[in-house]
């Protein structure tokens, strides 16, 4: 029954027409009474107006009005009364029953209406207590949103004034710790990746000649002043070649090469740097002299230390750098045969002449040398003293002390001939001796006193004499080389010179192309810098011996654009220079990098550098190959030209320089 009330308020409109129409066509054609029942109609309409809308019932209306007046016109005797009063009768009472009726009707649909009115009302009335009721339960919402704010905002300030005293503290913390130790090993410490291991690594001992003397004959204060300010131009230059300064000691220092950061260039960072120290000291005018011992091999690194940790190496390389030291001469920088032989490739050196780094090991000897000392300490001028100092080193078979004691009493008084005679001795001994013997060693080392850091330029197999003298003085006239800039980068990865030999050469190149002078001086300096953005590139990275992952090689490609920044960072403000950098490594079928230029557009300093570059990359030795001859080098060049890489005019042009001046 619910389903049929449903489908007929549904479709009302359907049934209201059909059921209109079957009553017009009853009511016409089988009652009588048809005027009677004219008031039938007014029951669909009511219903109509009152389940549609008025439109629609009207619309209803004239369509029964209209088929009653079709049927009308059709049969019009079919709608009179008549005479009889039967009929009369009939029509009232039909017409009385269809108003008692609609009566009726009206009535239950009036009721129906205003069930449906209170029933929307009392909806209403709740939806308004709803309404008041979510307004209030909005405004407690708001109310415990402001208070949570102000909670949240409490707290927050709370946590921030907290996580503020934590950073506060964490870099205090920090700050003392890159204070009292190197900023690697701290670095390390915080990252929990500081590790305790057996490494091969490079030691250094450097100590003052007559410190001494100095401290005693001036007030404290002006000798720590001097000391500190010693120790603040060494530690700079200990800190461009990434050296972990283990410790102070006095006026000693002692440092690691190649820990706690593994730099393979370890050997050749510690020779530089003592080379540079040496120069420091001169170029500042300290009132002493500084000696420097440098020894190779493998050590145990790593923290020790209970409640007070230091990081350390431990094991005969630090004993051997320490007599290296001892044995050196002042203002120069002695080194070990294996430190030698990884850096002969880059420096000078001379094999240097002593037997002995040992303390004298006769106990009677020792302990009369030990209270002369202690005279001595007393009396620093005490001639007799001295030379019995000198006297017994000899007799204890250490010739190397005993020449500096023997030669100080010879300067005390020149007249002395005992003194003369014993340091003539000690002399000729050491002239004999070619080798040092290290306390429970069996077998002897080599000694090198290093003399200077290699010219690349005075390689001939390089660079060609007349091409040298074409061109040197030119290039030393017009821009000083940065070495120490250069330096410090070039000895990561064992290329020192390689930046003096590509700045000459792109000049030699950029004047055979009869380029401004301008644009010949910006080349010269471009081919100095061009690859101090180096520094950035993980030192793991700079000697790799196989082939780069993809990301690895785009950490490589980022040094170009260090370059330039470090540039800028120096006050330079020349746009020529910037792009012979930044696009020295764009080859000319476009195949390069940062930007992937090709041909012409690569800025022609650039294509000149990226020439020289490669020349001597491929003449130069390097810790994974060894050095190509220049025929061979410049034979692959020509190969690597037919395929794109460079611009056939400037190799053409570095071939012609080379032959000719050859």
């Amino acid at each position: 029954m619910e389903t049929i009330k449903t489908y007929l308020v549904r479709n009302f409109e359907q049934v209201f027409v059909f059921l209109s129409l079957v009553s017009i066509a009853y009511i016409n054609y089988y009652i009588p009474y048809k005027l009677a029942f004219l008031s039938f109609y007014f029951i669909p309409v009511l219903i109509a107006a009152y389940y549609l809308d008025s439109r629609r019932a009207v619309y209803g209306a004239f369509f029964c009005v209209l088929l009653v007046s079709v049927y009308v016109y059709m049969d019009p005797a079919s709608f009179s009364v008549g005479p009889e009063p039967v009929n009369l009768t009939v029509t009232i009472f039909i017409w009385a029953s269809f108003l008692i009726l609609m009566g009726a009707l009206v009535g239950k649909l009036q009721e129906k209406l205003k069930q449906e009115i209170i029933q929307k009302v009392l909806l209403k009335e709740e939806l308004t207590e709803s309404r008041d009721s979510l307004t209030n339960v909005t405004r407690e919402l708001i109310d415990h949103n402001e208070r949570l704010e102000e909670e949240v905002a409490k707290r927050t300030d709370h946590l921030q004034r907290a996580k503020t005293a934590i950073e506060d503290h964490k870099e205090k913390v920090e700050e003392t710790l890159y204070a009292t130790m190197d900023p690697a090993v701290a670095r390390l410490i915080i990252e929990k990746r500081l590790r305790t291991e057996k490494r091969t690594l490079s030691i250094m001992f450097a100590d003052l000649k007559a410190f001494t003397e100095y401290s005693e004959s001036r007030i404290a204060d002006a000798v720590i002043t001097e000391l500190n300010r010693y120790f603040g131009i060494m530690e700079r230059t200990l800190l461009d070649y990434h050296a972990h300064i283990d410790k102070y000691m006095g006026d000693g220092i002692l440092v690691e090469f190649g820990a706690p950061m593994d730099y393979e260039m370890h050997a050749l960072l510690s020779v530089i740097a003592g080379l540079k120290m040496q120069e420091s000291v001169i170029q500042h005018k300290f009132p002493w002299q500084m000696r420097i011992g440098i020894a190779t091999g493998e050590a145990i690194i790593g923290l020790v230390g209970h409640n007070r940790q230091s990081y350390t190496a431990l094991g005969d390389v630090v004993n051997l750098a320490n007599r290296v030291q001892e044995v050196c001469a002042p203002g120069a920088v002695t080194i070990d045969e294996t430190t030698y032989l990884s850096v002969k490739q880059f420096v000078n050196a001379e094999i240097k002449s002593v037997q002995s780094i040992n303390a004298v090991e006769n106990p009677v000897i020792a302990k009369e040398i030990d209270e002369c000392m202690e005279m001595l300490e007393r009396r620093p001028d005490d001639l007799d003293v001295t030379k019995k100092i000198g006297l017994l080193l000899m007799k204890g078979d250490d010739p190397v002390q005993a020449y500096d004691y023997l030669k100080k009493a010879i300067e005390m008084n020149p007249e002395d001939n005992s003194a003369k005679i014993a340091f003539a001795e000690c002399s000729l001994t050491l002239e004999g001796l070619q080798s040092i013997r290290l306390r429970g060693k069996k077998h002897k080392l080599h000694l090198y006193e290093v003399r200077g850091i290699k010219n690349s330029l005075e390689d001939r197999s390089k660079i060609p004499q007349r091409l040298y003298d074409t061109y040197y003085d030119r290039v030393s006239q017009l821009v000083s080389y940065p070495e120490d800039i250069v330096l410090p980068v070039e000895a990561l990865d064992g290329s020192i010179g390689h930046s003096r030999v590509v700045g000459f050469l792109s000049f030699a190149i950029a004047d055979a192309l009869d380029l401004p002078d301008k644009d010949k001086q910006d080349i010269l300096l471009a081919g100095y810098f061009c690859d101090i953005g180096k520094s950035i590139i993980p030192h793991h990275l700079l000697n790799r011996t196989g082939s780069l992952a993809k990301d690895e090689f785009e950490e490589i490609k980022k040094h170009c654009r260090e370059t330039v920044r470090l540039l800028k960072k120096m006050g330079y403000e020349n746009e020529a220079l910037f792009e012979s950098v930044l696009f020295h490594h764009e080859n000319y079928d476009g195949s390069g990098y940062p930007e992937g230029l090709s041909g012409e557009d690569i800025p022609i300093g650039a294509r000149i550098i990226s020439v020289a570059d490669a020349y001597d990359a491929l003449t130069s030795w390097r810790p994974y190959r060894n050095r190509w001859d220049y025929a061979f080098a410049v034979s692959l060049m020509q190969k690597d030209t037919e395929k794109g890489r460079y611009d056939p005019s400037i190799v053409e042009t570095l071939v012609k320089l080379m032959n000719s001046e050859r």
